[in-house]
């Protein structure tokens, strides 16, 4: 039995090696796909983690602690609650934790700093953190000295104001502390990066950046043993100087080499690790777990790329299989011929389904490992490397096992098994089937398409297609309504099904129109086409194979580039413009701050004023002033944007009108507002006094408006707002490079390191917008995924016209052996297989143009929950797709002339045998 299926497959190489290249492409892609999602889901846990500096901090609820004369009462037999020094040694010694440092910080009021040039003038920010903290969360800069247990360490701008250089010496005046501190500066440092340690921990204003330039920091035993006791002082005294109490924390550093490569699992770890710190000290303190917050929109999406990616690789395995099943049905009248030769001489049914299951199993085993091999020679190739979890990698390899599986068995197994069941009379004979084929007979083309318009109809009615009400502006995560993606799928097999369908009743019209006569005038084109005409189901069924892969190449090809355009657009739409530029909200802005904000790359720069606190009847509602004359040198208004009123009238009339206000066409329909009406609303005061009243003219509403994602309600001119309120100062500043991303990361390093110096800037480039939505669906890795699947198209495209050609040449060998002994001569005979082959290569290029795009248009529409500004058409990848296209067609003539070659070698005697 084993030998004799080893030689039926040694016997038939090129139907084998067609088998075996049909399996292993299936697997291939499967896995390739499996693979790249693995790899994918680490970089996106490494992405979502990567810009967390302090994954958690655990926060005293009492940062005074309790004086030994301190008459609060204490809860009975209840241990006291633990000091900073125990918490971070408990902190410390919890497994996964890499490092545990104390940090401390209390703002003090202007003048409380003095150096050798004088006081410092603005708020103080008095820190604690030890010398170490520098090395395990490099948030602040060491600029010159050295910082130690018994120095202190001042930030450029305080060092620049007062005067206060390495080794010279400060005092630090403390409320409820009669005698000044006095300190030795030890170092300058840079905090323009602390970001996380000037947010507020106020559960009013949570995550609100309130950052001072001037800082000052102390060791954290000079912290407790000096300013502790003073502000517990202060704190006792009637009034007290402070209103905010001291944050004192231990930061936690989470060992994330112990971290599993998938978001999942990583998210169980960091949840647990956070637990285990909170039950250190139970109702004393809070902990903020900045990486677990991370990751869980990072777990959610990472279950939806899967997802994602499986949809949009599965049309590529299902080709795979077809083209195993299209190259074994070309010698399927032989095989069933040969099988039925067999049992009429003797060899029982059971014996040859025996056979049959070890043929297959054969060929699914060299299927499997040439198809793993390949998977992981893509990802190596086209990503430098593989980089993933073992074990979700064994588990990709088992489903790709599986899948072949499944191929082997619907594509060779089961049509094999349904001949062997049948009369020995019946498979002996040769005949050539005239029936229709079964998607021809049973209208399978039409309830595909019925199916995807269902699809297509339900997602609508529900909502599918709508743009999210928030953006995912921050780390958050979205979703897709995944079945949706069933609607491209069945497109792809309906739509070419039916133009097929098409091509043949237009085949079956011309066959009898065209004339033989002055046949001998282009000989050539007249026998290719009658040939097509007259037989056109193997031409169609190669059409149909070349086709698909054509389709499935384009639509994940403009699906990849108009994604990753949409992602720029969103977030240039997310950012408002090339750079964003947020100053501090505790310190006034020095006068031409505006000014020195154009730094060399900036060409534009336009003020904003957004405020969180207007009324609208008893509503907060949130309102921006922008600069009509220079809004639109930085940002972009779509006029889709916009209802009833155009980009250029909507900021002339912001210019001429300081009453005219556009209203967010929600807050219109909630409070029944029509353009030209009045609205009175009421402007926070800037002294702490009673709103200003004002009333405004609503001169359009809007959908959404650039650089606010989260919604605004109202937009007004920043001359309307400051002839209400004319002490408001812009909260943030939009510019213009160019949007050249070079030059925007050169203007904000520029940024920090002039006005950025003096005032705390938060800067935001378009990069870095994307990067900060990395953990989410919408900052996917689709470029990655085109490539791959590209990859697997070309091949895919070559073996179905290798399989078309070569297929042609095995059926009508006796027709081109006639021919040529009737005197059609060999290079003739040759450019009659070219010719055929060019047309199904046109024919098909044509089809799977028309029918990729149809499925690109669909993949757009799926975009539209996954961005803010829902994309409308679709971006043509013009090299990729032409790259695409003239490699279809070489490999269609390299085919052909191989497939001559072969034919100049075949002699009438061997196939008259043959037969």
């Amino acid at each position: 039995m084993h030998r004799y299926v080893l030689r039926d497959l040694m016997r038939n190489p090129r139907r084998t090696l067609a088998s075996v290249l049909g399996i292993a492409l299936a697997v291939g892609l499967f896995s390739g796909v499996s693979f790249f999602v693995d790899s994918s889901s680490a970089q996106m846990t490494a992405r979502a983690i990567s810009p967390v500096v302090l994954d958690m901090q655990a926060g005293l609820t009492n940062p005074l602690g309790t004086a030994p004369t301190s008459p609060s009462p204490v809860t009975s037999n209840a241990p006291p609650p633990p000091t900073q020094a125990q918490l971070i040694a408990a902190v410390a010694g919890v497994a996964g934790v890499r490092a545990a440092e104390g940090f401390a910080s209390v703002e003090l009021p202007a003048g409380s700093v003095r150096g050798p040039s004088g006081p410092v003038t603005g708020a103080i920010t008095l820190m604690g953190f030890n010398a170490s903290y520098l090395q395990s969360f490099p948030l602040v800069r060491t600029i010159a000295g050295q910082y130690t247990a018994t120095t202190g360490l001042v930030s450029l701008p305080t060092s620049d104001l007062v005067g206060a250089r390495p080794d010279s010496t400060i005092t630090v005046s403390l409320p409820g502390r009669a005698v000044p501190l006095s300190l030795r500066v030890g170092a300058t440092a840079d905090f323009t990066r602390a970001t996380p340690l000037f947010l507020s921990r106020s559960p009013d204003t949570q995550g609100e950046f309130v950052a001072s330039p001037y800082v000052v920091a102390v060791d954290l035993a000079t912290f407790r043993d000096v300013v502790i006791p003073a502000l517990r002082a202060d704190a006792a005294a009637t009034p007290p100087v402070l209103k905010a109490p001291p944050i004192v924390e231990v930061h936690a550093g989470i060992d994330r080499t112990a971290l599993a490569a998938d978001p999942a699992t990583a998210l169980v770890t960091t949840e647990g690790l956070r637990r285990t710190i909170e039950r250190l000290a139970p109702g004393d303190i809070t902990v903020v777990d900045n990486l677990s917050s991370t990751l869980t929109g990072a777990q959610r999406d990472s279950t939806l790329a899967k997802v994602l990616f499986i949809f949009l690789g599965l049309p590529g395995v299902a080709l795979a299989a077809y083209l195993s099943r299209y190259a074994g049905s070309l010698l399927a009248e032989a095989q069933r011929r040969e099988r039925a030769t067999l049992r009429a001489r003797g060899m029982r049914p059971r014996a040859m389904l025996r056979a049959l299951a070890l043929n297959t199993l054969v060929l699914a085993v060299l299927g499997s490992v040439v198809g793993l091999a390949l998977g992981f020679g893509a990802l190596a190739l086209l990503f430098n490397g593989v980089n993933g979890d073992g074990g979700a990698y064994a588990v990709s390899i088992g489903l790709s096992l599986a899948a072949a599986a499944v191929t082997t068995a619907l594509a060779l197994y089961l049509p094999a098994r349904r001949s062997l069941l049948g009369e020995v009379s019946d498979e002996r004979r040769e005949m050539e089937v005239t029936r229709p084929a079964g998607w021809l007979r049973h209208r399978v083309d039409l309830y595909f398409l019925a199916a995807a318009a269902v699809v297509g109809l339900v997602t609508y009615l529900s909502g599918g297609f709508k743009p999210p009400v928030t953006a995912a502006a921050d780390t958050q995560s979205v979703s897709l309504s995944f079945y949706l993606l069933l609607a491209p799928a069945f497109l792809w097999i309906g739509a070419t099904l039916l133009a097929v369908r098409g091509l043949l009743a237009l085949a079956a019209r011309l066959s009898t129109r065209i004339s033989t006569q002055s046949f001998r005038k282009r000989l050539v084109a007249r026998t290719a086409l009658l040939s097509v005409l007259r037989r056109p189901r193997g031409v169609a069924a190669g059409i149909i194979a070349l086709s698909l892969a054509i389709a499935f190449g384009m639509s994940v090809s403009m699906f990849a580039r108009t994604y990753q355009a949409e992602k720029v657009t969103d977030a240039r739409f997310v950012n408002g413009a090339d750079v964003r530029v947020t100053p501090t909200s505790s310190q006034k802005q020095p006068a031409g701050f505006a000014s020195a904000l154009s730094v060399p790359g900036v060409r534009a720069v336009s003020p904003v004023i957004e405020t969180a606190s207007v009324l609208v009847g008893t509503d907060k509602r949130t309102l921006a002033a922008i600069d009509p004359a220079t809004f639109p040198s930085v940002a972009t208004i779509n006029p889709s944007f916009l209802v009833g009123i155009t980009p250029a009238a909507a900021l002339s009339t912001l210019a001429s009108n300081p009453a005219a206000v556009l209203i967010d066409q929600e807050l219109a329909r909630t409070f029944n507002i029509a353009v030209g009406d009045h609205v009175r609303v009421r402007l926070p005061n800037p002294g702490g006094g009673a709103p200003i009243p004002v009333t405004l003219l609503d001169v359009g509403s809007y959908t959404n408006f650039p650089g606010f994602p989260q919604g605004v309600d109202i937009v007004s001119s920043m001359a309307g707002y400051h002839a209400a309120v004319p002490a408001a100062t812009p909260t943030l500043y939009l510019l213009d490079t160019g949007g050249n991303d070079t030059t925007s990361t050169a203007a904000a390093a520029a940024l920090r390191s002039g006005p950025g110096r003096t005032t705390p800037l938060l800067i935001d480039t378009i990069s870095t917008a994307v990067n900060r939505d990395q953990s989410t669906l919408s900052a996917l890795n689709i470029d990655g995924l085109a490539r791959l699947e590209g990859l697997y198209t070309v091949l895919l495209s070559a073996l179905g016209i290798a399989i078309f050609v070569f297929g042609l040449l095995l059926r009508r060998r006796k027709e081109h052996i006639t021919l040529r002994a009737l005197g059609m001569r060999m290079r003739q005979l040759v450019a009659l297989i070219v010719a055929e082959a060019l047309l199904v290569a046109v024919a098909s290029i044509v089809l799977g143009a028309l029918v990729g795009t149809a499925m690109a248009l669909i993949f757009v529409q799926i975009l539209r929950p996954l961005f803010t500004i829902p994309p409308t058409g679709v971006t043509v990848p013009a090299l990729s797709v032409t790259v695409l296209l003239a490699l279809v067609l070489v490999v269609a003539v390299a085919a052909s002339l191989v497939a001559g070659a072969v034919l100049r070698r075949t002699r009438l005697v061997d196939v008259l045998r043959e037969e």
